[in-house]
């Protein structure tokens, strides 16, 4: 028995199974396809991994080049044709090697009196003293016959004469002092030989109211040119070292501090290792760090090895010199010498006897050298009184232009043989014996042994 309906109902399925098959086949073709995709995205990524990871993966024999130490580089310097000069440096002191340190003295009762002022105290007073006035400066230069100050209203000057002022010189006195004060008048044009030489006549005291009247002070009125008023300096004209006081002010001790001029002296305090490079009659060059002031000279003379710093000698004058003398130190001025710190000692006095004093202790130094007495060109500037400067000894010179390397490229054997490294083409090295000669500043002379091995402009190596 057919039921109704059953065939269509068949029938009408019929399409439906026909149609399965195929979108089974088409699912597994996309599976496939996704697949080969996976697998070529895979291999495309371990790839890529595998040439970044090849970058850092080395051979041992690249983990070596790129590990091993750089090529060594050579430093090289010209050779350089010049002349050079050997030298020796030390310290040296510049001072007065003649130092006249003034002490002054109380107005004696012959004193003048200044213009328009009153006659001076009695001689022999202890009353202090006091600065009326002052004409001179540290670093001035004294003449003949020049006025230096006023003390107490009368006048302080200096006259060439190497017998000091020991007394007041009056009319009917004798004696060098008078000679000397007769002479530096005349060499003034106010004495023209009128009296006996030596002889305090009509004629000395006429010219010394000249003198006086030219100063602008009243003469004695005894005619006699009184101890306190005059300086006598063995050599004019001199260099003020130092001026201790000032106007209104009592002097100090010393008042006034002379030098000869040019009487500066330089002392180099030279190695005493160093002394078989040095001799009389070498050009020496003289530099000091704090004026900026350049100077030569030569060296004079060597000494022999102390400790003692170098010192000029000091000589007093004055009235005041006997006690000041004793305890008095030279230097003791706002630009006193350096090294001169010693006392002048009590014999110094000139006020009666007319000794030159004694010299001057510069104090000591630890370590022993070579006076080296330097002669200079000319004068050393007053500036350098008292400094301690640089002194260059120049102890050798080339005849002419040399052949020169830095002293870093010359080698020397155990044997004694010395020779330097030429950089050829390519960086070729070869050695060149050679002779060395004197050094300078680093560099030093070579001669090559073998005639024009080496010339100026080749490269050397330089060691160290």
């Amino acid at each position: 028995m057919t039921q109704l309906g059953s065939p269509a109902t068949e029938s009408g399925h019929g399409p439906d199974r026909g149609s399965g098959p195929p979108a089974v086949r088409g699912s597994r073709l996309a599976r496939r396809r996704r697949v080969l995709l996976g697998v070529g995205i895979a291999a495309a990524l371990l790839a890529v991994g595998g040439l970044i990871g090849a970058s850092f993966v080395k051979s041992p024999q690249q983990l070596a080049a790129d590990t091993a130490a750089p090529p060594p580089t050579v430093t090289t310097a010209a050779v350089v044709s010049q002349i050079l000069t050997s030298s020796v440096e030390m310290r040296g002191v510049v001072y007065p090697a003649t130092e006249y340190d003034v002490y002054p003295s109380a107005p004696s009762a012959t004193g003048s009196a200044a213009a328009g002022g009153a006659a001076g105290s009695s001689g022999g007073s202890s009353a202090p003293v006091y600065i009326s006035r002052l004409d001179v400066a540290a670093g001035a230069t004294v003449r003949n016959g020049e006025q230096l100050a006023e003390l107490d209203g009368q006048p302080l000057f200096a006259l060439a004469g190497t017998v000091p002022a020991w007394r007041d010189l009056t009319p009917g006195e004798t004696g060098p002092d008078v000679t000397e004060l007769q002479q530096a008048l005349a060499s003034l044009g106010y004495y023209d030989d009128g009296d006996t030489a030596g002889y305090y006549g009509a004629a000395t005291e006429y010219a010394v109211t000249l003198y006086y009247e030219h100063l602008g002070y009243t003469p004695p009125s005894t005619g006699a040119v009184p101890a306190a008023d005059v300086v006598f300096l063995p050599s004019l004209p001199a260099t003020v070292v130092a001026v201790n006081g000032a106007a209104g002010q009592q002097p100090g001790q010393p008042f006034l501090e002379l030098a000869a001029r040019a009487s500066l002296t330089l002392t180099g305090e030279l190695p005493p290792g160093y002394a078989s490079q040095v001799r009389s009659g070498l050009k020496v060059t003289i530099y000091d760090e704090v004026t900026g002031i350049h100077a030569t000279g030569t060296v004079a003379d060597l000494g022999t090895p102390t400790t003692t710093l170098p010192a000029g000698v000091i000589v007093p004058i004055g009235g005041g010199s006997g006690s000041a003398g004793s305890s008095g130190s030279a230097g003791s001025g706002s630009t006193g010498s350096s090294g001169s710190s010693g006392s002048s000692g009590s014999s110094g006095s000139s006020g009666s006897s007319g000794s030159s004093g004694s010299s001057g202790s510069g104090g000591s130094s630890s370590t022993a050298f070579i006076p080296l007495t330097v002669r200079p060109s000319k004068p050393l500037a007053t500036a350098l009184n008292g400094e301690n400067v640089l002194v260059t000894v120049e102890t050798g010179q080339t005849e002419g232009p040399v052949l020169t390397v830095p002293v870093a490229a010359v080698v020397t054997t155990a044997a004694g043989t010395s020779s330097v490294t030429v950089v050829g083409a390519h960086g070729k090295q070869r050695r060149i014996p050679v002779t060395a000669g004197i050094s300078e500043n680093g560099n030093v002379q070579v001669t090559p042994v073998t005639s024009g091995a080496l010339a100026a402009g080749d490269p050397v190596v330089v060691s160290g």
